[in-house]
Order: C-alpha cells, then structure tokens, then sequence
C-alpha cells in the first residue's frame, strides 16, 4: 500500500508551509491512504468521514497524484464550484502538479445560441423582469469563454427567460443546430473529454447513467475512477432520475417552443399557434383543480378530488391533439420534428402515470404556478449496480453521514453495493463538550409569512450569547 498520500498530507508534507493554519489530521491522512489503494487497484470504497476530517484534500490529493482519469462528483452546483473554483486549485499548487482539469454542468446551466436567437425575436415579454434579464444575457454574451450562466450579475435562478435560452435534451437539435459549431455545451464536453480530472455534480453524473445523455455521455466510459462527494443524497437523487415526470414547466415550454418553430418553419400553420394554446390552458386547469401549493401525495389521492380526473383527460387529449398536428407538421423543419418528439413522449409518460406501474410509485407535487406528476421506482439498487458495472474503474464513495450505528448496509443496499470495502474516519471535534443541539418549540410552519422572523427572534439571543462566531446555513432560497 502506497503512503505518498498519507504523507503529503502530514507534518512533512507540502500543505504545512503552502497553506496558513493547515493542521496535519491522521483520520485525513488515513482516509487519503483507503483512497490511493481504492483508486490504484480499481476497487470500491465506502467510506464516511466526520465533520472536520478534511474530506475534500483527503480524495482530491490521491486523484491529482493517480495519473489516471478521474470523475470527482458531488451533490449541487454551488459545492461544485467550490470544488473546481477554490479546492482544486489551492490542492494542485500545493502539489506541484501539471493536472488538466475541467468543469462540466448540465445542459441547462449553459447559454444555447440557437434557442436565443430566437427569444430575442419576441418583441412581447410577460414582465419587465424577464426583458431586463434577457438583456443581462444580451450584453454578458460577447465576454463569455464558458457560456455557464451563472456567470451573468444580477440573473437570478429562477428567471423566466431561463427555458427559453437554454436547451434540454429532448429540444436540443445537436448536429442539425446551426449553432452547432460554436455550442457552448459542445465546447464543454470537449474540455471535458480531453481533461485528467473533471468536476460534476450528482444530477449530471446520474442522467448520463440513466441514459438521459445530458451531457458527457463520452465520459464514464474513458474514466478510471469516480469519486462521489456528498455520497448520502445519491440514493434520493438516483430514484428521481430512474424514474419519469410530467411537469408544468415541460408542457409550458412544449408549448411555446411550438409556437416559436411555427413562426419559423410552418408559418401557414395557424393551427399549431392555437393548439398550442390550448395545451398551456390544459396544465393551468389542471393546476387550478389540484388546489393550494406545498402539497404532495400519492396518485390515489389526487384522483379522488373533484375535477382532477377531468383535468387529466383534458391535459391529455390537448396533447394528443397537437401531437396529431406536429406529425403533420415535423417534415416542415428539425424545429417541429423535436416538438413533435416531445409531445409524444409527454403523452406517454402522462398514460403510464395515470395507469400505473409494478414496483413503482405515482405521486405527485403542487407549486406555487405548476406541478409535478412523477413515476418513481420503488427500488433503485438493482438499476444502479447494473449500470456500474458497464464501468469497470475505482469508485468511491464518501459522506459525512453514511453509517447508521458504525452498519453501511442500509446505503449500500439502496445502491446495489457489494463487495466494498468499508471505513469510518471519526471526526476530530469533540461534539459533546463543544456543541449543543437547540430545536426550538412552536415554530410556525415553513411556508408561513411569519417564519423568517420567527427564525431571527429564536438565533438572535443564541448569536449574542455566543459572541457571533456562526454560520447559519438554510434550505431555500428566500433564506
């Protein structure tokens, strides 16, 4: 067993003069040691380590040093830019090494020049906000060497001009694009395919595995090893992209794409303008008749309340209604042909949901202006471990929280894991001296109007007695 890791990462090592107030922490060193013998023979690591370890140097110094190609993924776009923006480059300094490294996203994080074009044709947006944001976009674009859309001040997440300058797969028209060339998500990938370490995240990794090609399909087959960050939100995360939905968003952007390819390639086809319309008053309907956001619950349930089951029948025949004009429609140019595509595919997905499936489960989900109807298995080991093993590399997995009572069974059963070797690496804080778990009583509910300041007159007297020194961390947005 090699120790270069270990020993790197210790009082000899380069990280002591290269990095003000580094520590040597034996559970760092010990956990990069499993992952250099993990990553050299092509094994597979399950491994948790504990608030303080040190988790991130502890794989990224083995995979800097491997030689090989290696996939480093993790659970959500903001730890990714961390990883890539700030950990990445502070370790390969430390090192010394000559490591080509790439950042990948999905699709949707990147500016399409074709889909654009087009939404800077539409002279009418619903909002001030959405033609201000277009034009955020309209002046950062000459700049850009990335297209990642995150790069745009003052653009926020949620924008609604988001799905109309971005691509999916399924509206995504590849080589027929005549932006093809200049693809900011092509460029991507080739940045990727010709790095030694890539940085991903588990919503990308896991839509590839799905055969979902959303973004480097070329990738996991050319890597040897992949290391997963955050490893415990694979198995909810995996279960979503295993599964299929039908949203609101998807039947709304169906909809306007229609339109757009109409003015473009049919513009003698008033018919496909009208039907579409009617397919967004269909999901508007359909979301009046679920009722009050913030719920979610099985099929079963929804259908038993009054006019849900009309609805459905509604949102369906308005999809096959412009399914049967898209097919007339398709030849007339690729534009149409992918709208047709996705029509029948929406149509599809929504049967299977209201029929139903052996071992899976039909739920659904209600937003403040749309919905979710989702099919999702019930069990996603089998499907997981069938799909790791048309990828014979190292794969590590690693978390804060992967153990229950020192057993790793219930996460390695939910992933169809055998045959891994298994570590705990404690966490050097001493928590039972030095924290306190504080749950406040007769908080308001989450989504209530009163909840923020409920959260400021519960932290306030907490952050004083302590004197500051906190990071307070949160789940939403607002926050």
């Amino acid at each position: 067993m090699s120790d270069e890791a270990f020993a790197l990462l210790g009082e000899q090592g380069p990280f002591v003069q290269a990095l003000s107030g580094f520590r040597p922490r034996l559970p760092q060193q010990e956990l990069a040691r499993a992952i250099e013998s993990a990553l050299a023979e092509r094994g597979t690591l399950v491994a948790e380590a504990g608030t303080g370890v040190g988790k991130t140097f502890a794989y990224l110094v083995p995979a800097l040093l491997s030689g090989r190609k290696v996939l480093l993924s993790t659970g959500t776009r903001t730890l990714q830019d961390q990883l890539y923006h700030k950990d990445l480059p502070i370790v390969r300094n430390a090192l010394g090494v000559q490591v080509r490294t790439a950042l990948l996203k999905g699709r949707a994080n990147y500016l399409c020049l074709h889909r654009h074009a087009l939404a800077e044709q539409e002279h009418r947006w619903r909002s001030r906000d959405a033609a201000r944001h277009l034009a955020l976009v309209r002046n950062w674009l000459p700049a850009t060497e990335s297209g990642d859309l995150s790069e745009v001040d003052g653009l926020p997440e949620d924008s609604e001009i988001l799905p109309r300058v971005t691509s999916t797969v399924e509206n995504c028209l590849g080589l027929e694009c005549p932006d093809y060339n200049d693809c900011f998500v092509v460029q991507a990938r080739r940045r990727a395919q010709e790095a030694d370490v890539v940085v991903i995240n588990h919503h990308l990794f896991l839509a590839d595995m799905a055969l979902r090609e959303e973004g480097f399909g070329e990738l996991l087959p050319s890597a040897d090893a992949v290391i997963l960050d955050e490893a415990h939100q694979l198995p909810d995360v995996a279960s979503s992209f295993f599964g299929e939905q039908v949203s609101a968003r998807q039947i709304q952007e169906l909809a306007r794409d229609t339109v757009t390819e109409q003015v473009n390639e049919a513009p003698d086809m008033g018919s496909l303008r009208d039907t579409a319309g009617e397919l967004e008053k269909a999901a508007r309907d359909l979301r009046l008749a679920m009722g009050a956001e913030g719920q979610r619950g099985t099929r079963d349930a929804l259908l038993g309340r009054k006019g849900v089951e009309d609805a459905l029948d509604g949102l369906a025949d308005a999809l096959e209604r412009l399914g049967q004009i898209l097919e007339l429609a398709a030849e007339r140019g690729k534009g149409l042909e992918s709208c047709h595509g996705r029509c029948l595919l929406l149509h599809q997905r929504l049967k299977a949901w209201h029929q139903g499936a052996e071992g899976q489960v039909a739920w659904f989900e209600v937003f403040r202006h749309g919905f979710s109807l989702n099919l999702t298995p019930l069990e996603v080991g089998g499907l997981f471990a069938r799909q790791r093993e048309r990828f014979p590399c190292a794969w590590v997995f690693t978390s804060a929280t992967l153990a229950v009572g020192k057993d790793f069974g219930h996460f390695t059963r939910r992933l169809g894991i055998e045959d891994a070797k298994e570590c705990i690496f404690e966490s050097p804080f001493d928590f039972s001296r030095q924290a306190m778990l504080y749950v406040p009583p007769a908080m308001p509910d989450p989504r209530e109007p009163g909840y923020v300041q409920a959260v400021v007159e519960r932290a306030l007297p907490l952050l004083e007695a302590n004197g500051g020194r906190a990071f307070m961390l949160f789940t939403s947005y607002r926050a």
